[in-house]
């Protein structure tokens, strides 16, 4: 298995970092694409995956949360896999209350017609629909669902959670990637206890917002966890020496880990 980070900005980037998508490749050679932003399509043409091989290419997806900078690509994917008469239609793997949410609040004004007929998700997805703390495998692949909360609007069942993945193999490491998040202190120090290596989201803001996990804040982490983590999701420039201060680093866009038995 390989990651390989098609970017690692924040939702508001430039083309030196884009927004933080990744591809994840299987022993198999089967590829699974975490999230699909806005600028999935130009960071996937930079590696040669464009939207005439894309569908050919890309075997799954998984959506952590349903803001633009992870979901804004889909209706290309969806587009580009629909009128390819050679591609498998790709998985759809997301958590179950979004799937709804997803298809009426976001990709139905533009995935729900096509001429001569009304589409449905599953017309361009074989949908998987997954429970909050579900586990699924893909390709050898086992996958465990690890909810954050992103924004807190103050009423439980209407805050905005992000499933980021707790990923483990046979005999590879255990890679847990937050997706985007709030600092969760005690959720950060459980789940990384557990995991070899951590891809967390890290705000590189001159002020910390509420709805990302600052720099700062990841600082006050024991030693043991910031040893195991690299971060991501940050803000163009950042001014920070993550490896001074005990992180692996910021992973730079394009970064592949190769987590492969015989690597």
């Amino acid at each position: 298995m390989n990651i390989q980070f098609i970017g690692v900005g924040a939702a508001f980037t430039t083309p030196a970092y884009y927004q933080s998508n990744l591809l994840i490749t299987a022993d198999s050679g089967k590829r699974l694409l975490m999230d699909c932003g806005t600028d999935a399509r130009f960071a996937l043409a930079e590696l040669g995956i464009d939207g005439r091989t894309v569908g050919n290419v890309i075997d799954a997806v998984y959506i952590s949360h349903l803001h633009a900078d992870h979901i804004g690509g889909l209706e290309w994917l969806a587009f580009s896999t629909f009128f390819n008469p050679t591609a498998p239609k790709p998985h759809l793997f997301i958590e179950e209350r979004m799937m709804q949410q997803l298809w009426e609040c976001s990709l139905r004004g533009g995935l729900g017609r096509i001429e001569g007929r009304q589409q449905t998700l599953t017309d361009y997805f074989n949908c998987q629909p997954l429970a909050a703390h579900a586990t699924f495998h893909w390709e050898k692949i086992t996958f465990t669902l690890i909810p954050m909360l992103h924004v807190d609007v103050g009423s439980p069942p209407h805050n905005h959670y992000s499933y980021g993945l707790l990923l483990n193999t046979a005999d590879g490491p255990r890679v847990w990637i937050s997706t985007d998040t709030r600092f969760e202190r005690e959720i950060i120090i459980k789940t990384g206890a557990v995991a070899d290596v951590i891809f967390h989201d890290c705000e590189t803001t001159a002020y910390n917002t509420p709805v990302h996990a600052h720099y700062t804040e990841l600082c006050t982490l024991p030693v043991e966890i910031k040893q195991k983590m690299w971060l991501y999701h940050y803000q163009p420039d950042p001014i920070y020496d993550p490896q001074r201060d005990g992180f692996q680093g910021f992973v730079r866009k394009g970064q592949l880990f190769d987590f492969s038995i015989n690597h």
